[in-house]
């Protein structure tokens, strides 16, 4: 990271004002606001659902996490019930100024409605740059995150050592961005968003591109998630489909490979590919390997696959890796034509599997393919390598 960053993280890292709204005698989940930044000049509010699950004893303390929404998405309640179900505190604060009370059959595109305090809504893809910096949309939606987990950290019964993060699309943004600047997290999380925004290949790059080069410039060093991954020292799930209509695997493979690449020592983190994920909250909440990833960081329970060594060489893939469970599958996952990582085609092809060694390998079916292994544990939850070329990754052949 180059400069300073825009957020005063000191005061961030207070707990903000509590305005209680109400409570749901039956799940337990809270409806509130809290303080945010100030937004030309006045004060503004957000509105969260948040909960704490029952204790199992007076003195027992339970890990959270901050759920992040994308866009067209809000606060969520049945989001945060979900995770107190799985024994986790939850907050999920919605970042465009909406109060979505009746949510519980509503993740696709509605009118929300509105509250007076709200900061900024989002304009397109920082289609609000030429605002002061402390008035454009990210600004708020960023430090809106950390202040969620600056409360979340004064409720009695949670752990402030057992504190992560999980955002969907665009929350996957924001939750890659945050990674860098919270010191104070376990983990992070991000579903479909990534970094390196301004690179060709998706709508986001269409979004730059239509900038003075200047400009451009100085949002991709403000908001892009690239400028701050370095920085961050968590363990990282990055869990995105093979297809995705907004996060190409180009970037989304460069914004992994960022991460491990300034922290080599970080076996934690782990990349999962699923074949034919569609982009929506849904599909996303249904991927296992979040709740999975969670508890293998705050409560020791078994962890994903680890990835130990993935080698190309002669046409061969060979893939070693460690695993608590038993790993029961592995698939090479190739295409021959990447020129567009939405409608690729991939092909799959199962690999041979040496459990007592741990190791899986294949011979690569054809020269000039883009190529990824995953490897799938007893329980179904996916760990993948790398998108590869030939011996490249794939970015290092980004096509339009």
């Amino acid at each position: 990271m180059s400069g300073k960053p825009p957020w005063n993280l000191e005061q961030l890292f207070k707990a903000p004002r509590l305005y209680p709204v109400s409570e749901d005698q039956h799940t337990g989940v809270h409806a509130c606001f809290y303080e945010g930044v100030s937004y030309k000049g006045r004060a503004t509010r957000i509105f969260a659902y948040c909960g704490i699950p029952r204790p199992v004893s007076p003195n027992e303390e339970v890990p959270a996490v901050i759920l992040v929404h994308g866009g067209a998405g809000t606060a969520f309640s049945s989001w945060v019930k979900e995770w107190m179900a799985r024994g986790y505190a939850a907050i999920a604060m919605d970042l465009e100024g909406h109060v979505p009370f009746g949510d519980e059959e509503h993740t696709e595109r509605m009118e929300w409605p509105s509250h007076s305090w709200s900061g900024p809504e989002k304009q397109g893809v920082f289609a609000d740059y030429e605002q002061p910096v402390e008035d454009q949309w990210m600004y708020h939606a960023a430090a809106a995150v950390i202040l969620a987990h600056s409360l979340l950290r004064s409720f009695p019964g949670v752990n402030k050592q057992s504190i992560g993060i999980t955002g969907i699309s665009w929350g996957g943004i924001i939750t890659s961005l945050v990674a860098g600047l919270d010191t104070r997290l376990s983990f992070a999380m991000p579903v479909y968003g990534c970094g390196y925004l301004h690179e060709p290949g998706s709508y986001y790059g269409l979004s730059f591109a239509s900038m003075r080069e200047v400009e451009a410039e100085r949002v991709r060093l403000l908001w892009d998630p690239s400028t701050y991954l370095s920085e961050s020292r968590l363990p990282m799930l990055w869990l995105n489909g093979s297809n995705d209509t907004h996060f190409p695997l180009t970037i989304f493979n460069k914004s992994f490979e960022q991460h491990l690449e300034c922290h080599p020592n970080n076996n934690h983190s782990r990349l999962s590919l699923h074949p034919g994920l569609g982009h929506s909250y849904k599909e996303a909440w249904a991927c296992e390997e979040v709740f999975a990833f969670a508890d293998s960081i705050v409560k020791a329970k078994p962890a994903l696959i680890e990835i130990c060594e993935e080698k190309h060489e002669d046409g061969w893939f060979v893939v070693r890796y460690d695993s608590c469970l038993p790993v029961l599958e592995a698939n090479l996952y190739w295409c021959v034509d990447d020129r567009n990582w939405r409608t690729a085609r991939w092909e799959s092809i199962p690999a041979s599997l040496d459990t007592t060694n741990c190791k899986a390998l294949i011979r690569l079916p054809q020269h000039g393919s883009s190529f990824f292994m995953n490897l799938r544990n007893e329980k179904g939850w996916i760990t993948s390598t790398r998108v590869m070329r030939n011996e490249r990754t794939a970015e290092d052949k980004i096509t339009e």
